[in-house]
């Protein structure tokens, strides 16, 4: 073997450590109890229920769910069509936990790989190549979407596939592989189109092809959530990269918005060292920045007045300051070994836990005994808030969302997906919305429920004093209490 050989199969041998390491060893807590890889105050339960609904719904994309707003369905667009297909043969072999599971940590892995291919590609050597990889693939950004259970944030691969085969010139194939960063994430995609502007035209030709083929998928989405309310500028800013310093993630404890663009101070260091080198990088780095504070009058106009979520650019900044930090790492003779400082930095200084946490991956054993299939109704349910604010209901996902994949059943409840397409319509829950304490109302004379409901969980705590009502309304209609455990009582017709 060449010694250029052997150095470039060391570098990757070096890059699959790192990306074990971070990609499966943070991982250690929940592979270990067999629960799902995530918190579960916001986004876990419904991309796993997403995740289970998708990988049901099997060949196809499908678009129309009737496990939710039951009887009647309504459309729906699962954030991660890559996880569903990657997952359904996964799914059934070993089970729903292991699906999930096994996406979130291939993500994770590829990450890291296609990061210091792209490195490689633009030209880095091995060393600069593996600190881009941590700079970029093992960064604070990735790890909060694995913590928050954000499923489409976990794939950073696709955006570095495409980078890679831009840097390489493979015009051809970068097509496919930007359609591939379209459908991992539309933040994603923004940054690749954003990506896309200094490198010419070659590239854009490459990047007009990939939209063309998941500009079906765009149209799906857009006419899943048609309804979609306008952001306040207020509360985009607020969901934009934050200036406000953080303490490190490893002293607070579990944090239930793991949202971050945290850089540390070793790559921003690199980076200022080697920008004078490639100043067009540079003025990528400080554009996508700029962009991801969700600030100023460019939100204005679309495409960008549609963002929600404009921290996500950050993905952009960190591919312009992987490349920067790794030219800085090359120009150093042991410049490989910044890599696990960088790694440890991320890990150890920033705001997110440094450790992925593990969630119970069993709905309680209460809901084994409603009828398969069944149409259940969980008192209380999701609460509809404006676009940004802190909705409090979103743990119930675990209810009236993942507890399905226990009785293979549906929900007559049409969830607030970040209040996109979120209108209750004539749906007959009126009385039942009434009942819970986040609504504010009075607690209403009768429930009269549709037809198509055959069970109803009554959940005690999360109802506090109205769980008695709630037992006295359903009795006088004629509804008998099937189980209970500490926390529930299940009612049948």
């Amino acid at each position: 073997m060449s010694t250029d050989r052997a150095g470039a199969a060391r570098g990757w041998a070096l890059a699959a450590a790192l990306a074990l390491l971070w990609g499966v060893g943070c991982a250690w807590a929940p592979l270990r109890e067999g629960g799902l890889i995530g918190q579960p105050y916001t986004d876990l339960y419904p991309a796993v229920w997403g995740l289970w609904w998708f990988m049901g719904e099997q060949p196809g994309l499908p678009l129309f769910s009737e496990r939710l707003a039951a009887p009647g369905g309504m459309p729906f667009y699962y954030s991660s069509p890559l996880h569903g297909w990657f997952g359904w043969p996964l799914e059934a072999v070993s089970g729903l936990t292991a699906a999930w599971n096994g996406g979130v940590l291939a993500a994770r892995v590829a990450t890291v790989l296609c990061a210091y291919g792209a490195g490689r590609a633009w030209g880095l050597k091995p060393a600069g190549a593996l600190v881009a990889a941590a700079v970029y693939g093992a960064s604070p950004f990735f790890q909060g979407f694995a913590v928050e259970g954000i499923v489409e944030g976990t794939d950073g691969w696709a955006l570095a596939a495409w980078l890679w085969a831009a840097g390489r010139r493979r015009y051809v194939l970068a097509a496919p592989l930007f359609a591939l960063a379209v459908l991992s994430s539309w933040y994603y995609a923004a940054c690749a189109c954003l990506l896309a502007v200094p490198m010419g035209p070659r590239v854009w030709a490459g990047a007009a092809g990939g939209l063309a083929m998941a500009a079906p998928a765009l149209w799906a989405f857009l006419g899943a959530f048609p309804a979609r309310e306008a952001l306040d500028p207020a509360v985009r800013a607020a969901m934009g990269t934050s200036l406000i310093p953080q303490e490190p993630g490893i002293k607070s404890g579990l944090n239930p918005f793991a949202k971050t663009s945290w850089i540390g101070l070793i790559a921003p260091a690199l980076a200022l060292w080697t920008a004078r080198s490639r100043p067009r990088v540079a003025a990528v780095i400080a554009g996508m920045w700029l962009l991801s504070l969700g600030r100023g009058p460019v939100f204005e106009l679309p495409p960008f007045s549609s963002l929600r979520f404009p921290y996500r650019l950050h993905a952009g900044t960190l591919a312009g300051l992987a490349l920067l930090a790794g030219l800085g790492a090359d120009r150093l003779r042991f410049g490989a070994w910044l890599a696990p400082a960088v790694l440890l930095e991320g890990l150890l200084l920033s705001p997110i836990e440094p450790l992925l946490p593990a969630s119970p991956a069993a709905a309680p054993a209460i809901y084994d005994a409603a009828p398969d299939g069944a149409v259940l109704l969980d008192l209380p349910g999701p609460v509809a808030t404006p676009p940004g604010a802190i909705n409090r209901s979103r743990p119930r996902a675990r209810w009236f969302l993942h507890a399905q994949t226990a009785y293979d059943g549906a929900t007559p409840w049409r969830p607030d997906f970040n209040s996109v397409g979120v209108s209750a319509g004539d749906d007959g829950l009126d009385g039942a919305r009434a009942l819970d304490p986040l609504e504010r109302r009075p607690s209403p004379d009768v429930l009269a429920l549709p037809p198509a409901i055959d069970a109803v969980m009554v959940h005690r705590r999360e109802l506090k004093s109205r769980a008695l009502d709630a037992a006295r309304l359903l009795e006088a209609e004629g509804w008998v209490r099937a189980a209970a455990d500490e926390e529930r009582w299940l009612y049948l017709r």
